[in-house]
């Protein structure tokens, strides 16, 4: 009879332990992102690049070099993702080369963050999960190719945007993903933007999930000879001490649909 009480006691442990588990699975707070450079949507349309992605069910994607007029709510309302946000400012001026968020859940209190001009700027707009309110930001920074007075001027923008985040990091959940133009910190260097965001502790999720950069690429997705080159310069980052990535990756496309690879991360709060 003590042996049968003990059988029972441990199946009934078992059974509480592993509801306790489902619950709790199931009252995590989750969004799943992602960011991707189009390159203008040069190399496919709209429609193709949201039949490429829809099956991926993404809660949140962030475009840089993204078409203005409809194109996002085009890409979107394939995606699913029928909540908008179109960035005021084209990066650098140039045509075609806006930030914009699709989203599956309602996008509200939508700004323009200036990195000291309207030049670079990152586009900010914030969804709810469950009454837990998270703060997007799509971005798509300079990288300094003309000498000292031009790194000079990346550096202060990139400054500057740090600074605005950091000064919001204790009543925030950012997440900040897109074309951030920097190969992150790894055992052969040391990226100074990249400790510039860790500093306020924001980190790349590439860390969390254990992948190694420097064996990968995100960037000249058409030139398969760059394959491998560890050229990961799209990220998705967030708080460490607030939030989790549990699962994420690069998508490595049959067809290529732009010079950069798509990027994606399912983020957890702890």
């Amino acid at each position: 009879m003590r042996t049968l009480f003990l059988v029972l006691a441990a199946i009934l442990a078992f059974a509480c332990g592993n509801k306790s588990s489902q619950n709790k699975e199931e009252n995590a707070i989750q969004i799943k992102v992602a960011a991707y450079n189009v390159e203008f949507s040069k190399n496919a349309s709209a429609i193709e690049i949201g039949e490429a992605l829809k099956g991926y069910n993404f809660d949140v994607i962030c475009f840089s070099e993204a078409p203005g007029g409809d194109w996002t709510k085009e890409v979107g309302s394939v995606m699913g993702l029928n909540h908008i946000v179109l960035g005021k400012y084209s990066t650098a001026g140039h045509k075609d080369k806006y930030k914009t968020i699709a989203s599956r859940l309602p996008l509200y209190d939508y700004e323009e963050v200036l990195m000291a001009d309207t030049l670079h700027s990152a586009t900010r707009a914030k969804i709810k999960v469950n009454h837990y309110e998270f703060v997007i930001y799509s971005v798509h920074f300079p990288f300094a190719t003309r000498g000292q007075a031009h790194f000079d001027e990346t550096n202060n923008k990139i400054q500057t945007f740090v600074n605005y985040l950091k000064e919001r990091q204790s009543k925030e959940f950012a997440v900040v993903a897109g074309d951030f133009n920097f190969i992150p910190t790894n055992t052969h260097t040391v990226n100074q933007y990249h400790k510039m965001f860790n500093d306020i502790g924001l980190d790349v999720s590439w860390k969390e999930l254990g992948i190694d950069c420097t064996k990968l690429n995100t960037h000249n997705a058409l030139k398969p000879e760059e394959n491998g080159s560890g050229k990961v310069i799209d990220h998705i980052m967030y708080n460490t001490a607030k939030i989790r990535a549990i699962d994420g990756n690069i998508l490595e496309m049959k067809k290529n649909l732009s010079d950069h690879k798509p990027v994606w991360a399912l983020l957890e709060l702890k």
